[in-house]
């Protein structure tokens, strides 16, 4: 137990670094207890609110259960997320689900480092009584653990390794000889030349085809209504009246032109996670992929048509399109 506590203190760092990164505060992490419990004791030492987070490592048949108090509901969400969700819903599931998996792949790339081989599964965000059904140790070591900068009190969290020495075998029993020998008689066909129920129900999939060509299923006795299918034919489809202007009736397409749609002009774009974006504040500067110089793109309800470059007209801004995508080209970007 001693042991795993000391592997444990070793990655607290990483595990400060994470959550600096992640909630945007300096934090502190430290244990502050530990003790051996029972699969029992850990069922009944759950508080309903708790978050529990359960993943088993594959490699040394171990559980591995993180137990958060519910302020982290809020803690998270409000971070990540800009709201502040306080209870067990499909959105803060999804939330720690993903901050979970993030942890853990960064611990993972630190274990790599070390050379210290593990397979991890997904966590997974489970109730009470799901957790103990999960449960694969008969006794647990328990590390109560602290962690300061994250709110005005000391934030909980609960660290369960499963004891490698007291894992739960299942048990199979064997039937006995006596049944084992009377099952063999019982499997053996009938003197009488029926068949058992294994062999009335077997056929084979061309006495099954034969069967409904007929129209009677000689399983049931019952006669079956047959349907019968044909092949389709369509016309062929004309596309070179989308590029004329016509619809498939040679009918010009002026009855679309009053259909207001929504044009806009693209400067640029650029992904940022969205802690970047929780740090932007006035004065902050964007800096888009697009090169000083280089056409905007002009797009129609979302999609490109044109591109452009920009004008200053009066005091307005303007585009004056300099070339425009085909009308080929955008169909097939919509395919």
């Amino acid at each position: 137990m001693e042991t795993i506590k000391q592997k444990i203190e070793q990655y607290l760092p990483e595990v400060e670094r994470f959550l600096t990164s992640v909630l945007l505060e300096e934090t502190k992490v430290g244990i502050v207890g530990t003790s051996e419990q029972s699969n029992e004791e850990t069922i009944d030492g759950l508080e309903k609110t708790d978050i529990v987070l359960y993943t088993k490592d594959q490699h040394h048949n171990t559980d591995f259960i993180v137990i958060l108090d519910q302020e982290w509901y809020g803690l998270l969400s409000s971070i990540m997320l800009g709201v502040e969700e306080k209870s067990n819903n499909e959105v803060t599931r999804d939330l720690l689900k993903k901050f979970s998996s993030e942890m853990s792949a960064t611990m993972q790339r630190q274990l790599d480092d070390n050379q210290i081989e593990v397979n991890p599964e997904d966590f997974q965000v489970l109730t009470k009584v799901q957790l103990k059904k999960e449960l694969n140790h008969s006794s647990y070591f328990m590390y109560k653990m602290e962690v300061e900068g994250l709110a005005d009190d000391m934030v909980r969290a609960e660290v369960l390794v499963g004891n490698p020495d007291a894992i739960e075998e299942e048990i199979v029993e064997e039937k006995p000889q006596a049944d084992a020998d009377s099952g063999q008689k019982q499997s053996q066909p009938r003197s009488n030349g029926q068949k058992n129920k294994k062999e009335k129900n077997e056929f084979t999939i061309e006495d099954e085809e034969s069967d409904f060509e007929d129209g009677i299923d000689d399983r049931s006795g019952k006669e079956e209504r047959v349907i019968t299918g044909r092949q389709v034919e369509f016309d062929e489809f004309d596309g070179e009246s989308l590029f004329n202007g016509e619809n498939g009736n040679g009918h010009s397409m002026d009855l679309l032109k009053d259909v207001e749609m929504d044009v806009s002009v693209e400067l640029g774009k650029i992904e940022l996670p969205l802690g970047k974006v929780l740090q932007l504040s006035k004065g902050s500067v964007i800096e888009l992929e697009k090169l000083a110089g280089e056409p905007v793109d002009i797009l129609v309800n979302g999609h490109r048509i044109a591109h452009g470059e920009v004008v200053v007209i009066d005091e307005h801004f303007g585009v004056r399109i300099s070339n425009l995508i085909t009308t080929r080209q955008r169909i097939a970007s919509l395919k």
